[in-house]
């Protein structure tokens, strides 16, 4: 859960290069992203999942808990695929689950210091650089993929889309 400030703080902490890239407009969905000069191909989103675990020990059947997926912007999530792995009840969170379990609405959504169980598509591993959300929706944050992988430390990798 953090916004636009404590991420910065994190990153140059960490000593991590980063670029913050002011936004004409809020940006709500990748297409804000893409008309405000980025390319598509180095767009990735951060989604909030809301899941409902089969065998967690430390969840009840019937509790849910929270994952983000990051994935290319252009991709689309297979939901099949997530319910394979998560539960046949994943779905996208509602905005107003986002905003309470991640501190941020949806658009501004960061991977770095999300505070929820971090996955990333197959497919992101492949980018050099990568734009995605930075806690704020007049912002984006640009970062060379291996420095995004420093930056969020624990992640797992999975086919998602």
């Amino acid at each position: 859960m953090a916004n636009l400030k404590q991420i910065r703080k994190y990153l140059e902490q960490k000593q991590l290069v980063y670029k913050v890239i002011k936004l004409d407009k809020e940006a709500f969905t990748v297409a804000d992203v893409v008309d405000a000069g980025i390319k598509i191909d180095e767009v990735v989103k951060t989604l909030i999942f809301r899941i409902y675990p089969r065998s967690n020990p430390g969840l009840e059947r019937s509790q849910k808990a929270f994952i983000a997926l990051v994935v290319r912007g252009n991709d689309r999530v297979d939901f099949r695929k997530v319910r394979r792995l998560f539960g046949s009840k994943s779905e996208l969170a509602k905005p107003d689950e986002v905003l309470r379990v991640v501190g941020v609405p949806i658009g501004a959504v960061c991977p770095v210091l999300v505070g929820i169980p971090l996955y990333f598509d197959r497919k992101v591993l492949e980018l050099k650089n990568v734009h995605m959300g930075s806690g704020d929706l007049v912002h984006g944050l640009e970062m060379r993929l291996e420095d995004l992988l420093k930056a969020v430390g624990k992640y797992k990798t999975e086919e998602l889309v």
